[in-house]
């Protein structure tokens, strides 16, 4: 029991480690990162194909709720892959089995987005804006985690001058979208 604690504590550990190094890795300034046209819905397509696996098996429906294929970006696709699983694998980690993940691709008047909805719990608006801080935890919170997933996610936006919002989600749990500036051609 005790060696099956340890290596509990070690996987929480390596995690939190490879969570500050991408964290590092996002920070402005920190290294020079390639610049691309991204299409949204091949990004989308690429991280929920890579979620499939955890949430088949913790019994979560993951999916596509709502994808334009003509969505782009300019920014760096790595990163942006970094922050969208980052919002897909906290959906389905906070969402019970059974559950439900949407991961949508559009535009509006605003500008381009990506939105990763569940049917969690969600977050209480008023503990919304301390999500973002490194290392916060929800008090009670018994998921593990290092409390650095949306702070890499806000860093990451910030780095394409995007926006991040919570809200309630009409699955009703909680909404993540990441707005994007709309493009001047």
């Amino acid at each position: 029991e005790a060696l099956a604690e340890l290596k509990r504590g070690l996987q929480r550990l390596s995690h939190s480690v490879q969570q500050l190094l991408t964290l590092a890795r996002q920070e402005p300034g920190a290294a020079d990162r390639s610049v691309a046209s991204v299409r949204l819905a091949d990004l989308a397509g690429r991280v929920i194909g890579e979620h499939l696996a955890l949430a088949e098996a913790k019994g979560i429906d993951l999916g596509a709720a709502a994808v334009r294929d003509d969505v782009v970006v300019e920014g760096d696709a790595q990163g942006l892959g970094i922050l969208l699983a980052n919002l897909v694998s906290n959906a389905i980690r906070y969402t019970p089995a059974g559950g439900k993940v949407d991961v949508s691709v559009g535009e509006d008047g605003h500008g381009p987005f990506l939105e990763v909805c569940d049917s969690g719990r969600g977050i209480p608006a008023t503990e919304r804006e301390r999500v973002f801080d490194r290392f916060y935890r929800r008090e009670g919170e018994n998921e593990a985690g290092s409390g650095l997933g949306l702070a890499i996610v806000k860093t990451i936006a910030a780095r394409h001058d995007a926006a991040v919002s919570l809200d309630d989600a009409a699955l009703g749990g909680l909404r993540v979208r990441v707005q994007f500036p709309r493009r001047v051609l």
